[in-house]
Parts: structure tokens; C-alpha cells; sequence
């Protein structure tokens, strides 16, 4: 499913599912993302790490203990809440599936009693604009109308989202306001200033794009060479500043290990990692990351958000281009999405994924947080909301 946008991944395994109740094929999923392949049902869970094979049983057996947490993958983010309100998991509540699941009456109540318990996020002061687009609209040589109208903001020190599906838009709107691409029609502000008129150099000093592909960024032969690169080019920083900026960003990265090793030997994540790198050290003031975790573990998924998180925490503005619907309502708290080439809504992450006609109409999907909501019959929103609020006090 990689590369996908979310409503595309849920259909891929709905496809591949039917293909295996069609011919009978042996179907084997590789996999890091293991609540969206358990939206369908799987005969066997095998768990690997360091070249062996740590477990090979049912996903009922698998999500009633704690070897996935143990071994750096994510759990369903229903089992975590589960988890989180004290429930004891166990393989007679048919926990392998969401659509599944089975509670008791005292299960549900412990549930409901631990998101009773959770206060809601007092709303903090409103920080004033730091990036803003006004009637910004962009058109490819051919004619092809690729952004419309978008008016857009993001607050200083704010980590939002950019969603919707392939070929929305989300990208091609993150390369014109850094000047990759032109825009036909409006105007760029940074603290109120037009920067329409701005080179690609100059803006890259306010506003820092890491690629989704890392092939398209990468131009040094060697790891460390290629992550020191803009602070060379910069010319003002020591060469031991430089040394301690760089062993920083690789060791967040998981890269320490290979800081000497080629680029070519590393594989398509690792690459990603090193681009990430590369525009970490720099610290500009606003951070353009599309797909910043894509293809990545969940131990070095959660070692680049909480980075970016402290770095964000320390005033950075951050801006995450995503398929990912944890990542999105984890990691921020607002969100927009775009389709067909327009900025369809702007709004509190919780809220957009419970949606109906928006996540249709974007291509997004729900997680699983809301459907436990419903076979609780409270509040999806409220109980999304709760569970980011505790989630993220957990993790602190």
C-alpha cells in the first residue's frame, strides 16, 4: 500500500481479498501498516525481526499480547485505546479484526469511564500568521488548471496536515510556495511579506521541502557528505558545529550507524531518511515534509514525528504533506484537504475524519478509533479527541 492515498490502500486489501475468496491463491502481504491490512480477514500473522522469525499465529493470538509493541510495530489504534482504559485483551473478544470485536458490558463501561476522565485541551492562544496564500492558483504549460483560488494560512509554531488523494493537488501547492513551480494567478506571504518575487535560494532560507521521492534530492555519493551539504554551502558555521548538527539529525534518522556507508548500499527508506536529514540540520523557520514517514518502520516512524514534534515544540513551523490518518491526528491538530485541485476544508483533525462526505469525497478513510466509538455509541469526535489528548501525555 505504500504510496497510496487511504481510500486506495482500503480498497487494495478489499481487491486483494477478493481475489483470495475468487481463485484460492496463497496471498502473502508485507506489511508495516497492520490495522489497514486487518481491515479484512488473515489466516496468520508472522513477526520477524533481526532475520528470524519471532511469532507466526492468528491475528487474535497476535493483537491479545504485546509482541508488536515489543518489536517496534504499531498496534491497531483501537487496541491502544483498549489498552489505555485498562482492558484486558484477550483472545476470546476476537480482537484481530475491528469488525470483530467483542466487549462486555464492564468492558465497555471501563471504556467510557477512562475517556470521561480525559478533560479536553484547553484552547490556547492564537499565534499570528506566519505563511499565508491568497487566491494562489497554478496552471501547467498544457493548460491543466492544477491549483484553484487556494486561501491558506498557517500560524507561527503550528503543525498541520495536508491531505486528500493522489493528485490533488497537495504537492504541487507545496512547490509553488517554495518556487519550484510558478504560480499563474495570487500571491505568497511569509510575516506579510510577499515573496512572490523571491528566487528559489532566498525562500529556501524561510521555507525548507523535503521531496517524496529521495532521488530527487540526493547529490552527494555519501551519506554524511550529502547531510552537511547545505551547511557547507552556507558558509557560516564551524566545521565542528557542523559535525554536531550532523551526528544529531543521523542519530534521530537511525543513520548514525551508516554515517560512512555510500548512498547507493542504502535502501528506498533509508534514502528518505538521509533527505530528512539533510533539511533538519538546516532549521529553517518553516518545514515542508511530503511523506515524511513513508516506507518507515514504526520505531524510526515515531523517532522523525517526535523530532519534528521537538522541533516544532521549540517554534518551528511545520507543515505535513500525508496518506497517513494516524500520523495526521497524532501529530496535528488541524488539517486541510485538498481535492481536484481545491482546498476543500480546513479543520480540526478529529473532525475532518469523521466526516462522511468529506472522507469520500477526499479519498481519506476512518480509523479505527471511530468505529470502537460507535460499537460504544459515544461521540466519535469527542472520543478521537480524548484519545489524542491521552495518546499524547503517554508518549511524553
Amino acid at each position: 500500500m505504500a504510496n497510496l492515498d487511504p481510500a486506495s490502500g482500503k480498497k487494495t486489501i478489499e481487491l486483494i481479498d477478493q481475489i483470495h475468496k475468487d481463485t484460492g491463491a496463497t496471498i502473502i502481504i508485507v506489511e508495516h501498516r497492520i490495522e489497514d491490512v486487518l481491515h479484512r480477514s488473515v489466516d496468520r500473522v508472522v513477526l520477524m525481526g533481526e532475520g528470524s522469525i519471532i511469532l507466526d499465529t492468528t491475528p487474535d493470538k497476535l493483537l491479545s499480547s504485546d509482541s508488536l509493541i515489543s518489536n517496534g510495530i504499531r498496534e491497531p489504534l483501537y487496541v491502544t485505546a483498549l489498552k489505555y482504559a485498562g482492558v484486558d485483551i484477550t483472545e476470546d473478544m476476537r480482537p484481530g479484526m475491528m469488525d470483530t470485536l467483542i466487549l462486555k458490558d464492564d468492558d465497555k463501561k471501563k471504556i467510557k469511564e477512562w475517556m470521561e476522565g480525559i478533560p479536553d485541551k484547553a484552547q490556547g492562544e492564537e499565534r499570528p500568521v506566519l505563511l499565508e496564500t491568497k487566491n494562489l492558483s497554478f496552471s501547467y504549460p498544457n493548460g491543466k488548471k492544477a491549483l484553484k483560488n487556494i486561501d491558506f494560512s498557517i500560524r507561527k509554531g503550528e503543525m498541520m496536515s495536508i491531505v486528500g488523494r493522489n493528485g490533488a493537488g497537495k504537492s504541487s501547492f507545496c512547490k509553488v510556495i517554495c518556487g519550484f513551480e510558478k504560480e499563474s494567478e495570487g500571491a505568497i506571504y511569509i510575516n506579510g511579506e510577499n515573496i512572490s518575487n523571491l528566487s528559489i535560494k532566498e525562500r529556501a532560507e524561510k521555507i525548507a521541502y523535503v521531496m517524496q521521492n529521495p532521488n530527487q534530492m540526493i547529490t552527494k555519493p555519501m551519506i554524511r557528505d550529502e547531510v552537511a551539504l547545505g551547511l557547507v554551502m552556507d558558509g557560516r558555521y564551524s566545521k565542528e558545529e557542523i559535525d554536531e548538527r550532523v551526528d544529531e539529525a543521523l542519530k534521530i534518522c537511525g543513520l548514525y550507524p551508516f554515517r560512512s556507508w555510500p548512498i547507493s548500499a542504502l535502501s528506498f527508506g533509508q534514502k528518505k531518511r538521509v533527505t530528512i536529514a539533510s533539511i533538519l540540520v538546516m532549521r529553517p523557520p518553516v518545514i515542508i515534509l511530503d511523506e515524511p514517514t513513508a516506507g518507515q518502520d514504526f520505531r524510526h516512524y515515531t523517532a522523525i514525528m517526535d523530532f519534528l514534534k521537538s522541533l516544532n515544540e521549540a517554534g518551528y513551523t511545520i507543515l505535513l504533506i500525508t496518506h497517513d490518518m494516524h500520523l495526521m491526528i497524532e501529530y496535528s491538530h488541524r488539517a486541510v484537504v485538498f481535492t481536484e485541485g481545491e482546498m476543500v476544508a480546513d479543520g480540526k483533525s478529529e473532525e475532518i475524519l469523521t466526516d462522511d462526505s468529506l472522507l469520500e469525497k477526499a479519498s481519506l478513510k476512518r480509523t479505527s478509533l471511530s468505529d470502537l466509538a460507535k460499537l460504544l455509541g459515544v461521540d466519535e469526535t469527542m472520543f478521537i479527541r480524548k484519545f489524542i489528548k491521552y495518546d499524547r501525555e503517554v508518549r511524553k
